[in-house]
């Protein structure tokens, strides 16, 4: 069976690391979006809250509603697009909507007119990205129509690095975004939350933390800052062997013969792949952990069948494979596989389906 197993205390663990790091004034957004990166919306987001999270935050209206239903009752803002046909479930539920210009908050109002409501919204600001935000030239004229709507308050301004370990374009980033500030102080309009810095940007860049930082990734254990060294994996993604096969020298094991056997092999089939989360990318790349020892993937990814070349290991059909995790002296991280295979870590965490059985650990 394939499952995934998170270690909840981990993640209190990781989120009290930041605690310590953030200046004590700062909020500290936890983004538990894309399905808490792969480790459970729910079980995830209510240690994240009871652990000292001021505001929670995901990708889709839909896993804000999934809280709500879960009477998780924090403060939950949407990062990602929202369709305005969805704009009344904003209203219902008091989300903090992530908005991108005028034509958002103006739809969002209308329908907390309709209810005789206020809907709280967090404006963003482009400052390098050219995905996101306002362009910092209409800033100033954007966010004085904002303030003047019924039933709108602007909770919140933010932005996002293109880069947090680039420190020189970040501040130049960050000069945009202060410089921005400025005028609205000398238009003297009122400034709420600001916010720009993630798990990275925390680590290497203390100035960005502004009045909130967003933790995401680093919640689970991982960074690309080298000062993350203290933070603790929270998710094992494990399976079993499922067959044992012997392939004599010169055979060819999966599609694509990517795999050839210079000399007789013993290989263990694994009822994972890459429709399990496992990406076809790690192909006679990555390794696994079998008893304690690593084992070499062998051929091609399937969409539900990983071979492993276990030559040499006292191995038996039923044996637990970690595929991410630790046994024994052997490691395999989210981040090994995320290198080998081309991407980042949080891809490898957040495409780990739901479907898969999650196993929690809370002391």
């Amino acid at each position: 069976m394939n499952k995934i197993e998170v270690d909840l205390n981990a993640i209190a663990y990781n989120l009290s690391i930041f605690k310590r790091i953030v200046y004590p004034e700062t909020k500290i957004i936890g983004v538990v979006k894309e399905n808490a990166y792969g480790h459970g919306l729910v079980d995830v987001a209510r240690v994240v809250w009871t652990s000292g999270a001021d505001i929670l935050a995901v990708e889709k209206i839909g896993e804000a509603i999934d809280l709500r239903v879960a009477k998780i009752k924090a403060p939950i803002l949407i990062l990602g697009y929202v369709d305005p046909d969805d704009y009344h479930k904003i209203v219902d539920f008091d989300f903090i909507l992530s908005i991108n210009d005028f034509e958002d908050a103006y739809r969002l109002s209308r329908e907390a007119r309709k209810r005789n409501l206020w809907a709280r919204v967090d404006l963003g600001i482009d400052t390098g990205m050219n995905c996101w935000g306002v362009v910092p030239f209409e800033f100033l004229q954007v966010y004085q129509r904002i303030l003047d709507l019924e039933h709108i308050k602007v909770i919140g301004i933010h932005s996002y690095f293109a880069d947090p370990l680039d420190i020189k374009f970040s501040k130049e980033q960050l000069n945009i975004l202060q410089n921005a500030l400025f005028t609205l102080q000398q238009a003297k309009l009122p400034i709420p939350m600001v916010h720009m810095a993630s798990t990275d940007a925390i680590l290497s860049n203390p100035e960005s933390q502004l009045d909130a930082v967003r933790i995401g990734l680093g919640l689970f254990g991982y960074s690309g800052a080298k000062t993350a060294k203290d933070l603790c994996p929270a998710l094992e993604f494990k399976t079993q062997i499922a067959y044992l096969r012997r392939v004599a020298k010169g055979e060819s094991v999966g599609y694509g013969h990517a795999f050839m056997a210079k000399q007789p092999k013993k290989i263990a089939i694994l009822p994972v792949g890459y429709a399990d989360g496992y990406p076809r990318s790690l192909s006679n790349k990555s390794k696994v952990i079998i008893g304690g020892k690593r084992a070499s993937v062998a051929g091609n990814i399937c969409m539900g069948t990983t071979m492993v070349d276990v030559t040499g290991i006292d191995c038996s059909v039923g044996d637990e494979v970690v595929l991410i995790g630790a046994s024994g002296d052997g490691k395999v991280y989210a981040g090994d596989l995320a290198e080998l295979a081309g991407t980042d870590t949080a891809e490898i965490l957040s495409r780990l389906p739901a479907r898969i059985f999650r196993e929690y650990h809370f002391k």
